[in-house]
């Protein structure tokens, strides 16, 4: 019986054994390029945009910076009305801020001619809407981390904004 398992059994474990290193060494070969690849496409992504013509950038502001500021301010006022009444009605505040920025908002994030300043645009509309889901679900921790990251990105927006500064920078 013993001379059984070792001519049929001790083989075969040999080769699952060894079945089993390959399947793992390939794995390995596998995520280490795909890391691998992955890093080279955030380098890539690194290199700054173009620079982007100041007069563009100043007809867009022309053309879509009170869009722009009348979602800040509604957006502020939605939280204000919504922070008087405990958060109570944070839905309708969400799906008011959802309507609003659905008309003319995105269309003028889209729009801005600055791939930075559009970056910055959209993660502000996201930030704003998280922080409103946030509320929402009752989530008060997250929301205010959500609104501490929509009023970085406002004032980042209203520095680049100011009167004066349309050329900004890329």
């Amino acid at each position: 019986m013993s001379t059984v398992y070792v001519r049929y059994l001790l083989p075969a474990l040999v080769v699952a054994a060894c079945a089993v290193l390959a399947l793992v060494a390939r794995r390995r070969r596998g995520h280490r390029r795909a890391v691998e690849e992955h890093s080279s496409r955030i380098v890539d992504a690194t290199h700054p945009p173009a620079p982007t013509d100041p007069a563009s950038e100043v007809a867009w502001r022309q053309l879509h910076g009170a869009v722009l500021d009348d979602w800040i301010a509604a957006h502020e006022d939605l939280l204000d009305r919504a922070s008087a009444d405990d958060f109570s009605d944070a839905q309708a505040a969400l799906d008011r801020s959802d309507e609003a920025a659905a008309e003319h908002l995105d269309i003028a994030v889209a729009a801005h001619p600055n791939p930075r300043r559009r970056a910055e645009l959209s993660a502000l509309r996201a930030a704003a809407r998280s922080t409103l889901v946030a509320l929402t679900q009752g989530d008060y921790e997250r929301a205010r981390r959500h609104h501490l990251v929509y009023c970085d990105y406002r004032n980042l927006w209203q520095e680049y904004a100011a009167p004066g500064d349309h050329a900004g920078d890329s």
